[in-house]
């Protein structure tokens, strides 16, 4: 019994310590963010692109969202594995539905290294269909 418990202790603590264990505490450069579509204060018929590049020494986590302005509701949302990586390219797209005429939303990116450096980006931008 006392092995057992021995044995999930040590997993338990593997799996809090595994993937922050990458951090380099020197490393006080976040990620560096590209966006490259949709371009900032532009309007969007149909599919919306979204499209840009995030290096950094150890990738840990991207979030890439789309939000309807007048009330914060997500239109889009995914977080790409970009895990232990240095660089990931993003092509990302959606057709926004059940808008009426031209809406105002932003485009929210956030992306943070194994070291806790976080960089995060927004775009603003309408759509309609």
């Amino acid at each position: 019994m006392h092995s057992k418990f021995l044995f999930l202790a040590i997993l338990f603590w593997f799996g809090l310590t595994s993937c922050h264990d990458h951090g380099d505490e020197n490393d006080k450069d976040a990620p560096v963010l590209l966006i490259e579509k949709p371009a900032d204060n532009t309007v969007v018929s149909g599919k919306v692109e979204i499209h840009g590049k995030v290096t950094d020494k150890s990738l840990h986590e991207l979030e890439i969202k789309v939000t309807k302005d007048s009330d914060g509701s997500e239109l889009f949302k995914t977080t790409p594995s970009v895990h232990d990586k240095t660089e990931y390219s993003f092509d990302e797209h959606f057709t926004p539905s059940g808008l009426s005429g031209e809406t105002s939303v932003t485009l929210t990116i956030i992306v943070e290294d194994h070291s806790d450096n976080v960089t995060n980006k927004s775009i603003k931008f309408k759509v309609k269909p």
